[in-house]
C-alpha cells in the first residue's frame, strides 16, 4: 500500500481567541492572544500520524478567499499528499472562531461550514485503493459514503471520527470498521446516555471496533471481546479544540501498529490529553517520546468492564 492513511473531510481555518474567561451576553473583554491554525477532524488527525512517520494523503477542498493559501501552506507543510485535493474557484473556505476560556478551560466555537465541497464524482478511486486506511468524518454525505464503498471493495479499513450526528450516518455507519465518537452523539444518534448500552448499539450496526471519547470521564473501547475503560489522565487543561481529532489520529495510530487494543485506548487517552496541556493543535501535538514517557511516567486506570 502506498499511503498508511487516506483521509476525507471537513477542512478549516480556526482563529483561536484566549480570554481570562468568557464575557456575558452584550459585554467586552480584552483577548489576550489569537493565533490561526488549520484545523478538522480527518486533517488534524493526519497531521498527529503524520508527525509520527505515518503516510497520508487528503482528499478535501478549500476556497480561493484569503483562507485557501494557508490550508494549502499548512496541509503541504504537514506532509500530506494533496494530489488529489481541489482549490475550487468562487467558493469559501472553511472557518471557525474559537473563543478559549483560560479560567474555565473551555471553548466556544462558531463556524462556517463550506458549502462546496468534492462531488462523488471527484473522488480520485486509486488513491482510495492505495491507502491500509480510510479516514473519514461524515462530511460530505453522498461523498464520504462513495469513498466508503471503494475502499470496502478494495479491502481498505474505513474509519469515522463521527463528531457530531449528520445526515446519512445510518447509510455509511454499516461500512464502518472502526468508528470514534463523542458521548453526545449516543444521545443524537441512539437517544441513550448509556455508555455501555450505545457502544454495543454501534458494534450491532457493522463496525468492528468503536470509541467513545467523554472528556474528564475519560474513553471506552468496545469489540467483541467487551469493553474497555481508560480513565483520563489528570492534566492542566487549557484547551480542548481538537482533543477528540488527535486521540482519532492516535487511535489509528495504534491499530496501524497493530497493537493489544489496551495500549491502543492508553495510546490515544495519553496523546489526546497533553495535547489539551497547550494551545492550538498544531504546536500542542506531543512527540512521541513524550507520549511514550507519559505513558511510562503517569498512573493509568484502564478496566475492563462486563
Amino acid at each position: 500500500m502506498k499511503y498508511d492513511v487516506v483521509g476525507l473531510g471537513t477542512v478549516v481555518v480556526d482563529h483561536l481567541v484566549l480570554l481570562a474567561q468568557h464575557p456575558p451576553q452584550d459585554a467586552k473583554t480584552n483577548i489576550i492572544s489569537d493565533a490561526y491554525q488549520v484545523g478538522g477532524p480527518v486533517p488534524t488527525a493526519q497531521v498527529v500520524l503524520s508527525r509520527l512517520g505515518k503516510q497520508c494523503a487528503f482528499l478535501g477542498s478549500w476556497g480561493d478567499d484569503q483562507y485557501g493559501p494557508l490550508i494549502a501552506q499548512d496541509l503541504a507543510t504537514e506532509q500530506l499528499n494533496l494530489d488529489a485535493s481541489r482549490l475550487l474557484p468562487g467558493t469559501r473556505s472553511g472557518y471557525a472562531q474559537v473563543w478559549i476560556d483560560e479560567q474555565a478551560s473551555t471553548r466556544t466555537i462558531a463556524c462556517y461550514r463550506p458549502e462546496h465541497w468534492l462531488q462523488p464524482e471527484d473522488l480520485d478511486r486509486q488513491i482510495i485503493q492505495q491507502a491500509r486506511f480510510l479516514h473519514l468524518d461524515g462530511w460530505p454525505q453522498e461523498t464520504c459514503l462513495q469513498a466508503a464503498q471503494i475502499a470496502r471493495e478494495a479491502g481498505v479499513t474505513v474509519c469515522l471520527d463521527a463528531g457530531s450526528l449528520k445526515p446519512g450516518m445510518e447509510t455509511l455507519i454499516p461500512y464502518l470498521n472502526v468508528m470514534n465518537c463523542p458521548r453526545r452523539f449516543l444521545s443524537e444518534y441512539l437517544q441513550t446516555d448509556d455508555v455501555l448500552a450505545g457502544g454495543r448499539a454501534l458494534l450491532d450496526q457493522g463496525p468492528e471496533l468503536v470509541t467513545v471519547t467523554d472528556g474528564v470521564r475519560g474513553a471506552w473501547l468496545f469489540t467483541e471481546e467487551g469493553c474497555l475503560h481508560c480513565a483520563a489522565l489528570p492534566v492542566l487543561s487549557l484547551d480542548t479544540t481538537g482533543a477528540g481529532d488527535v486521540f482519532s489520529g492516535a487511535l489509528l495510530y495504534g491499530l496501524l501498529e497493530d497493537w493489544p487494543r489496551e495500549r491502543v485506548l492508553k495510546f490515544a487517552c495519553v496523546t489526546a490529553a497533553l495535547k489539551c496541556e497547550r494551545l492550538g493543535n498544531r504546536d500542542a501535538l506531543p512527540s512521541l517520546a513524550e507520549i511514550e514517557a507519559a505513558l511510562q511516567t503517569k498512573e493509568l486506570n484502564l478496566s475492563q468492564l462486563d
